[in-house]
């Protein structure tokens, strides 16, 4: 059975099951559905929380000003705080040096993933 038959055979299937459903639904079930649940409702008195509530003025501008202090602190902790000026040079040191660089000592400790044939 080749995959374009088995999947022939599934989506009949499928039509066959949703049209049987359809069919049972509309002739032979016959059970009244209620409009509205019956679930007994029970009030709930929060004017103490009320009572207790203070309003806060919010202004977008403030927000804005906060967000952008966020993103800033974001971009520094994700780059280990180190600047890209001081970066390049280490990276083009690795390149001529090899493991005798700084940070070729660094990743000698690291375990190499091997190369998938």
């Amino acid at each position: 059975m080749t995959f374009g038959n088995l999947l022939t055979v599934i989506f009949i299937g499928y039509i066959c099951y949703y049209a049987g459903m359809i069919t049972y639904d509309q002739y032979f079930k016959k059970d009244i559905v209620p409009l509205e649940a019956a679930v007994e409702e029970e009030e709930i008195d929060i004017s103490d929380e009320a009572k207790e509530f203070k309003p806060v003025s919010v202004i977008k501008d403030n927000i804005r000003k906060d967000l952008s202090k966020e993103e800033e602190s974001e971009q520094e902790v994700m780059s280990g705080r180190i600047e890209i000026e001081d970066l390049i040079p280490k990276i083009n040191e690795l390149a001529e040096k090899g493991k005798d660089s700084i940070l070729g000592k660094i990743a000698a400790g690291w375990n190499e993933i091997p190369q998938a044939a």
